[in-house]
């Protein structure tokens, strides 16, 4: 069994810079995902904010050195903050608005505050927790003394919870077993970390009786044959979707898989797998029509998200200027199928960096050069 993992599994990690991203107002705040973690630097702005966080914070003096966030919860939960910070103290606020408002109602003041935390450090942070309602936008806000231009890591942990107050599974079991007797194929898909069901969109293609593309967290089958070279795709919001090729299963008793997915980092840069271009061209060859089609369901699943589309050349001819015009139109071309798959344009960009980041500076073989000539996409 091969496993290949799509692209936005994360390869190379690296962080939001304030110059190019300006989240240092409540209007460019980073919209959040839940469970996943983010590393921001504080921009370091100097002076004092002189409406002390829209009025929320007058007994005390605020800079304007500010990381503003949002999220919505898809269920009503508690909500912790792990973080780990090169900050001494900062300050910490979380606010409840109507989805779609939060700035209009902090400048309105009819935003509700749900926690103030001044000159806190993150290992005080550890054992608070926050309720959260459904349907409302959450704003979380830290604030640094002027001038810091340091970085704050932090994930906002997040459990759902039923009406009852008990903890909330995100499971759905599709149970399509028609005869007990006869040989079944159960797939069940969890969380990594947590070891908790993950509602996916699983798709089997084994040329048998279950293929086909269902919606389940566990998902019970019966066989007719063995499956000899399978192909499984599993994909879910908030997660690197994930391939399994020429996957086999036998068609005896009951047989369970396991499928482990791990949440996606933003801010990570991954390769693009199976992307060919003409040589010397920007025309995307057809066999990669595959792999770009699965990167066009990630962007679907996670409508939250943008990706920076990066070209990489191999230049073994001298010609710079030329490759890095080749690379950029081969990220632009990668751009316009997905828009014309329909993603939003809005969510792409394109660069193209020529030969200036070779994974072999100088490749000795086809191979290398191969490995040189690649697509890379940066997860925002």
């Amino acid at each position: 069994m091969r496993y290949v993992i799509f692209a936005v599994v994360v390869l190379l990690c690296s962080r939001f810079q304030a110059q190019k991203n300006d989240f240092s107002t409540c209007v460019g705040k980073v919209s959040l995902t839940t469970n996943t973690p983010y590393s921001l630097q504080f921009s370091g702005k100097k002076g004092l904010d002189k409406n002390r966080v829209y009025n929320y914070m007058n007994d005390i003096a605020v800079s304007r050195n500010q990381i503003w966030t949002s999220f919505e919860p898809g269920k009503s939960g508690k909500l912790q903050i792990k973080c780990k910070s090169e900050v001494d103290t900062f300050h910490l606020l979380i606010f409840k608005s109507t989805v779609g408002d939060g700035c209009l109602n902090l400048a309105l003041k009819k935003a509700e505050p749900l926690f103030i935390k001044t000159s806190t450090e993150c290992k005080q942070l550890d054992k608070v927790s926050v309720d959260l309602q459904e349907g409302f936008e959450y704003i979380v806000l830290f604030i640094a003394e002027e001038k810091v231009k340091k970085t704050v890591d932090f994930e906002l942990n997040f459990q759902p919870l039923s009406e009852k107050g008990t903890e909330y599974l995100d499971t759905l079991t599709m149970n399509l077993v028609y005869n007990k007797t006869a040989p079944i194929y159960a797939l069940h898909v969890i969380d990594e970390k947590t070891k908790k069901p993950i509602r996916a969109r699983i798709s089997l293609q084994t040329q048998t009786n279950i293929d086909g593309t269902y919606f389940a967290s566990d998902l019970w089958l019966n066989l007719t044959r063995n499956i000899r070279s399978g192909t499984i795709k599993i994909d879910a919001e908030g997660y690197n979707s994930k391939d399994l090729l020429n996957y086999k299963i036998a068609s005896t008793g009951i047989q369970h898989d396991t499928i482990k997915l791990t949440t996606f980092k933003r801010g990570s840069v991954a390769k693009l797998d199976e992307i060919y271009f003409a040589p010397g061209l920007s025309t995307i060859l057809d066999e990669s029509y595959p792999r770009l089609l699965r990167l066009r369901d990630f962007l679907v699943l996670n409508p939250n998200i943008k990706i920076e589309i990066q070209g990489h050349v191999n230049d073994d001819k001298g010609i710079g200027l030329f490759m890095m015009r080749l690379s950029k139109k081969r990220a632009e071309r990668i751009v316009d199928f997905l828009v014309e798959s329909g993603i939003n344009p809005e969510r792409l960009t394109a660069i193209g960096f020529g030969s200036a980041k070779p994974v072999y500076p100088k490749p000795e073989n086809e191979a290398e050069k191969e490995a040189n000539r690649r697509v890379e996409i940066l997860i925002r």
